[in-house]
């Protein structure tokens, strides 16, 4: 090189989440990602299941933590005891199956009708539209009453695994041997914060990662999901792998946390709301917008759900008085909507609905007809499943839809908000859409995106 000569000035993409904004942005542009493995198990002791994730070739993933959640399968059969007499009618009306004709055990841990027969125990649907619950009085065979009609469901189950994870990229395990899922991740319902991995650990675009699961509960069934947490370096897939690495060694820096204080930066919320049906499979959608005011930067994200009604009251028939025999109430006697989501008798009240020879009170105080069931539609015990896109950006933030436990913690509150690996940047004018397909569970869904607002800078004058 000749001296002297002035050098070309070389510009440098920051690693910032801002530059996520533009569409087509050099490599160094971050995301919060996560990625998730999921297992059907079979309630097999020593079953062993297996998943790969694959790491999309968009660019490189760097993982900070690892969680994990449970879709328990808690529907049973349910036999429904028939009426008494020499011989039962062939016909019956699912309403005027008495509290008596339903297994004990389902009376104290719950039941509902089943989902697949909800058209044949409910009115019909009016213009596409489900109107309000209502028993039907079309009658059914016994033989479908007896075992079909209804489903008895079980109290979730904390589940135990042994799981193993080996990078396909390096073929080094994370572990020595198999773990224990409470020893390593915590408890299955979602109670803790998710495991911080001790050094974020990153992949390479199309690299895999193979996930091991060893069943260890017993006739236990359902879909788990577990994730890997963090954020996704766009852009760096055309890379010779060195500089690929180099990107990647600077992405996992921890980012910079020194607070920003002014005037113009304010704590601010976005709120997506979903009203669940209760249907499974059901997808609905929600989109924010960030308003013209200023860029919005979203570091956690939270959900609860707000549920209208817990009381399942019966209706006693207007002659009642002073007591009633709660074995002889018809199944019409109680709310169609709490059928539908599942009932129970309430756990402080199992002394006053059974008498001493375990069968249910014949003389119960007719106060006691509003407070005796509740339903099984509790804010801790719903589960759905979701993605978030930024339309900004064209890009989702999961490789496959996650399941709340898992990608958020538990729905009653009772956890830490869930907090970006990295901040997320939103400017004016730009959207996020959130998808829900539900599991279970009824009432408004809240998914809320934490953060603070950046407002824009006022013009000469006082005008913006």
């Amino acid at each position: 090189m000749i001296l002297g000569q002035p050098q070309a000035r070389r510009s440098r993409t920051p690693i910032t989440a801002a530059s996520s904004q533009v569409p087509g942005a050099r490599p160094g542009v971050i995301i919060p990602y996560d990625y998730a493995a999921t297992f059907k198990l079979m309630g097999r002791r020593g079953n062993l299941l297996q998943d790969v994730i694959t790491i999309s070739p968009e660019g490189a993933f760097v993982a900070v933590a690892i969680g994990y959640g449970f879709e328990e399968e808690r529907a049973r059969e349910m036999q429904i005891t028939p009426p008494s007499g020499p011989t039962p009618p062939p016909l019956v009306k699912p309403g005027d199956i008495t509290l008596a004709q339903v297994p004990q055990q389902a009376l104290i841990e719950g039941f509902r009708v089943n989902p697949r027969f909800e058209s044949m125990v409910f009115g019909a649907e009016n213009g596409g539209l489900r109107k309000e619950k209502e028993l039907s009085d079309q009658e059914v065979p016994q033989a479908l009453a007896g075992k079909q009609l209804f489903q008895r469901l079980r109290p979730p189950e904390s589940i135990s695994f042994l799981f193993s994870i080996l990078d396909s990229a390096t073929g080094r395990e994370l572990q020595d041997e198999p773990i224990h899922n409470l020893a390593s991740l915590g408890i299955s319902n979602g109670e803790r914060p998710f495991r911080l991995l001790a050094q974020p650990l990153s992949f390479l675009p199309r690299s895999t990662v193979r996930l091991q699961v060893i069943e260890r509960s017993e006739e236990v069934e359902g879909t788990l999901f577990i994730v890997l947490y963090g954020y996704k370096v766009v852009g760096g897939a055309g890379c010779p792998e060195p500089l690929a690495r180099t990107l990647l060694e600077s992405a996992t820096r921890p980012a910079a946390t020194g607070g920003v204080f002014s005037e113009r930066v304010v704590p601010f919320d976005y709120v997506t709301r979903f009203e669940l049906t209760g249907t499974r499979g059901n997808r609905l959608e929600d989109e924010i917008t960030v308003n013209i005011e200023g860029g919005f930067v979203a570091t956690a994200l939270g959900y609860g759900l707000l549920v209208e009604e817990r009381d399942a009251p019966i209706r006693l028939a207007a002659s009642t008085s002073g007591t009633f025999d709660l074995s002889q109430q018809p199944l019409r006697a109680l709310p169609a909507s709490a059928l539908g989501d599942g009932i129970r008798v309430r756990p402080s009240y199992l002394r006053m609905a059974f008498d001493n020879s375990g069968g249910l009170a014949t003389s119960l105080p007719v106060y006691l007809g509003d407070k005796i069931f509740e339903r099984l539609n509790r804010p801790e015990d719903v589960l759905f499943r979701y993605m978030i896109f930024d339309a900004g950006t064209g890009r989702d933030w999961q490789n496959r839809p996650i399941n709340n436990i898992a990608g958020l913690g538990i729905a009653n509150g009772q956890r830490p908000f869930k907090k970006f690996a990295r901040p997320m940047v939103f400017p004016p004018r730009s959207t996020v859409r959130v998808e829900v397909e539900e599991r279970s569970g009824r009432g408004t869904l809240f998914l809320v995106f934490q953060g603070y607002k950046v407002l824009e800078a006022p013009m000469a004058g006082g005008r913006p």
